[in-house]
């Protein structure tokens, strides 16, 4: 991955924290997951395939954003994730926009009868 893409990916996906945290009809986190190394040991966090942004809607419905730029597709353990998530009543997101984020908030408060 290069280095524009890395801060492009960081970038889109800060700015989609922001604004869904300005939102009252959800909470929205980062997630983690990787490994680092602890002393001798390398130590692995997080679950592989994970979504970039875990988070709750409005009535308790659960919201996973993979944030993606330009081409780039979700690998097969990112695809398992979002298929359960979305087998368990969840939603799962490949967001390559901020406003990506915020129409999929939407639309689950139109589900909801919110608007």
């Amino acid at each position: 991955m290069s280095s524009n893409h890395c801060e492009a990916h960081s970038a889109l996906l800060a700015e989609i924290l922001l604004r869904l945290g300005c939102r009252t009809d959800c909470r929205v986190w980062k997630i983690n997951t990787g490994g680092a190394k602890v002393g001798s040991r390398f130590v692995r966090f997080g679950l592989p395939g994970a979504a970039d942004i875990s988070g709750i809607l409005a009535g308790g419905r659960r919201l996973e954003i993979e944030v993606k730029t330009g081409t780039g597709r979700p690998s097969e353990a990112q695809q398992r994730f979002g298929q359960m998530i979305v087998a368990m009543g969840g939603i799962y997101i490949i967001a390559r926009s901020v406003q990506d984020a915020i129409d999929a908030v939407v639309a689950a408060g139109r589900e909801r009868g919110d608007s």
